[in-house]
């Protein structure tokens, strides 16, 4: 009796090993597969397709070279500029591109944002200028904004403009009372603009009518990229 009890616990560990051999083996062969599916999808590049990307980076370190030259002219009187997100032009984005538009919350396509005017933010406008359209924004460009767009933090989460409870609530102390004290602050560039545009997401505006046109040209060579000045405001129009 005591025989047979051992072979049965010796059958049932060889079944045990056979078993983790055969699990094994069925988790390599779909590891091994899907290598192969991977394999299989990379998409094959001509020589052209690096020719191209050579020339494309070489383009774009020869524009940034060429910004310290560039003048960008802005009346005095305008305080608010407004900045908004479009196309790739072609060719690998510039890291100093990248980390610009990634501070300014300009990430996604559509994206805008309101930014007080200075020397510093012409600067940067500058390098980033070929993947935005910018311009001077009416009082009645950014009302419309924020009262249909606007978005702000509350208690950590994206909470819509929608009432003036919400701005008693959040900025009474510094007497902001409701959305259209909020539009004045930042239309005049007031004292509590930054505070602000630090509590307000950036508008994600819907695309216009037939899309933009000649994304890779400036505005003023009829394309859609670069300074519009005022006529920014028709853009927003057809926007909201």
């Amino acid at each position: 009796a005591v025989v047979s009890t051992q072979s049965g616990h010796y059958g049932r560990g060889k079944r045990r090993q056979l078993n983790k051999e055969r699990v094994a083996k069925a988790i390599e062969k779909k590891i091994q597969a899907k290598k192969r599916v991977g394999k299989a999808k990379a998409p094959f590049k001509r020589a052209e397709y690096f020719v191209n990307e050579s020339y494309r980076t070489g383009m774009n370190e020869k524009r940034m070279s060429r910004l310290k030259h560039q003048v960008v002219k802005v009346p005095d009187s305008v305080k608010i500029l407004f900045l908004m997100r479009m196309a790739n032009i072609a060719g690998p984005m510039p890291q100093k591109v990248r980390k610009i538009l990634q501070h300014l919350r300009l990430t996604e396509m559509n994206n805008a944002v309101l930014v007080q005017h200075s020397e510093n933010m012409i600067e940067k406008i500058k390098v980033i200028e070929p993947y935005i359209t910018w311009g001077y924004p009416s009082l009645r460009s950014i009302h419309n904004l924020i009262f249909k767009y606007g978005y702000g933090s509350i208690d950590g989460e994206k909470s819509a403009l929608s009432s003036n409870v919400i701005i008693e609530n959040k900025f009474s102390k510094q007497g902001l009372l409701c959305l259209e004290d909020v539009v004045k602050q930042i239309f005049e560039a007031g004292p509590h603009f930054e505070m602000l545009i630090k509590f307000m997401y950036p508008f994600k505006l819907q695309p216009p009518k037939g899309g933009f046109r000649r994304v890779a040209v400036h505005f003023s060579k009829n394309g859609s990229w670069g300074n519009r000045a005022e006529k920014i405001n028709s853009l927003i129009r057809k926007m909201l």
